[in-house]
């Protein structure tokens, strides 16, 4: 088993950032964190596939950092997405994926 980190850091703008990730062989979504620079910032993350299908959506606004452990399988490209932000600044963190 190998643990990857995918790094996080990026500035929204309009209140949006979104990057792609490398393109995955075949792993285990187990972990997000991502932390805004101000812990009062609010925002959503979204997480699709390479098909535009939502793999991973927030039901409730972040507030200063999202930390969730998960078990989805990736494979592909994915597109992982700050939205909503209520202040436009620099988002930090890593979300981790497990190769078998």
């Amino acid at each position: 088993m190998l643990i990857c980190p995918i790094p996080v850091s990026g500035t929204t703008a309009s209140g949006t950032y979104a990057f792609n990730t490398l393109n995955i062989d075949a792993a285990i979504l187990s972990q997000i964190v991502i932390k805004a620079a101000t812990a009062t910032t609010t925002f959503d993350v979204k997480i699709e596939d390479p098909k535009d299908v939502v793999i991973f959506l927030t039901d409730t606004k972040a507030t200063g950092t999202l930390r969730r452990e998960l078990v989805v399988p990736l494979k592909g490209i994915h597109t992982v997405t700050i939205l909503n932000a209520s202040a436009d600044e620099t988002f930090t963190g890593k979300i981790m994926i497990r190769e078998e």
